[in-house]
C-alpha cells in the first residue's frame, strides 16, 4: 500500500471509532429508557440531572465531533494528494507518521475538551441551566439564576455589589436556612433535554450562546470544507472517466460509483449540518 493510502485508511478509522461512539450513546439509550421511565415529572428530572444522562450527552459529542474532523481533514487530504503530481510512496516518511499521529491525537483532544467543558465545575456559570430543591416549599420547581436572584434579593435585600454565580447562590441559599441543609440538584447542560444531547438552541439571553453557536459555526466551516474538496474530487472524477472511455469501460464504471457515493456522501452531511445550521439561526433571529 502506498503512504496515500496508509493514511486514508489511518483517518477512515478514526471515522469510525466516531461513528461507534455514536452508536453506543443509541444503544445505551436505548436501555437506559427501561430504567427510568420518563413519563412522569419526578422520574425525567431523576433522568436528566444523572450521572448517566451526562456521560451519554459526553459520549454522543465526542462521536459527532470526532467523525465531523476526521472526515474534514481525510477530504482536504485527498484533494490535496490527489491535485498533487508527485508520485505516492511505498511507506510513510517519519515526519508524515509524526504529522498523521498529532493530527489523530489533536481531533480526539478537540472533540473531548469539546464535550467535557460544559460539565467542569470552571465553567458552570456559563452551562449550568437551574437548580431544582425537592420538598422545598420556598424554591418551588426547577429555578434559573434570574429567579433564584429574585428570591434571594426579597429576603437580603438587593445583591448589587455581590457577583452572581452559581457558588455564591448556593452559598447564600444555605445561609436562608438555619435548621436544615439545603443545597440544589444541577440540571446541567446536557439535561436540558431528555435526551441528553448536546444544546444548540439556547435563549440569546442565555451566556452559554457563545459556546453553542461556536462549535455549530465550526461545525458548518467543517461541512463546507468537506463539500469543497469533494466537489473537486467528484469533478476529477468525471474528467478522468472522460478521459478513459473510450479505452476502459471498467475504468469508467468504477469511477462511476466512486462518484455516486462522494454525492451521497456530500448530500447527507450538507443536508444534516447546514439545514440545522438555518434552524439555529432562525432561532436566534426570534429574539430580535
Amino acid at each position: 500500500k502506498t503512504s496515500t493510502a496508509k493514511i486514508n485508511e489511518a483517518f477512515v478509522l478514526v471515522v469510525s471509532s466516531g461513528d461507534l461512539l455514536q452508536g453506543v450513546f443509541i444503544v445505551l439509550v436505548a436501555f437506559s429508557d427501561k430504567f427510568f421511565n420518563k413519563s412522569t415529572c419526578k422520574t425525567q428530572f431523576k433522568w436528566v440531572t444523572s450521572d448517566l444522562c451526562t456521560a451519554l450527552g459526553v459520549i454522543s459529542t465526542m462521536g459527532s465531533l470526532i467523525s465531523l474532523y476526521s472526515m474534514t481533514i481525510l477530504s482536504s487530504f485527498r484533494a490535496i494528494a490527489t491535485r498533487s503530481i508527485k508520485r505516492s510512496r511505498e511507506s510513510l516518511s517519519r515526519k508524515q507518521r509524526t504529522i498523521l499521529f498529532w493530527s489523530i491525537i489533536g481531533i480526539y483532544i478537540l472533540a473531548g475538551l469539546i464535550a467535557i467543558s460544559p460539565t467542569s465545575i470552571y465553567f458552570e456559570s456559563y452551562f449550568v441551566q437551574s437548580l431544582k430543591y425537592d420538598g422545598n416549599p420556598l424554591f418551588v420547581g426547577s429555578l434559573d439564576m434570574e429567579q433564584h436572584v429574585l428570591i434571594i434579593e426579597a429576603y437580603y435585600g438587593r445583591l448589587s455589589k455581590l457577583e452572581i454565580t452559581w457558588k455564591s447562590i448556593g452559598r447564600l441559599v444555605a445561609d436562608m436556612f438555619v435548621n436544615e441543609k439545603v443545597v440544589g440538584t444541577r440540571i446541567s447542560f446536557y439535561g436540558s433535554n431528555g435526551f441528553c444531547l448536546f444544546d444548540y438552541f439556547v435563549d440569546i439571553s442565555n451566556p452559554q450562546i457563545w459556546a453553542s453557536g461556536t462549535v455549530l459555526i465550526s461545525n458548518v466551516v467543517c461541512v463546507s470544507i468537506i463539500t469543497i474538496s469533494y466537489t473537486y474530487l467528484n469533478l476529477l472524477t468525471a474528467h478522468s472517466s472522460k478521459v478513459a472511455g473510450n479505452n476502459n469501460q471498467a475504468v469508467v464504471t468504477r469511477n462511476k460509483t466512486i462518484q455516486r457515493k462522494i454525492t451521497i456522501l456530500i448530500l447527507t452531511d450538507v443536508l444534516s449540518w447546514v439545514s440545522f445550521f438555518i434552524v439555529w439561526l432562525i432561532h436566534i433571529s426570534e429574539a430580535f
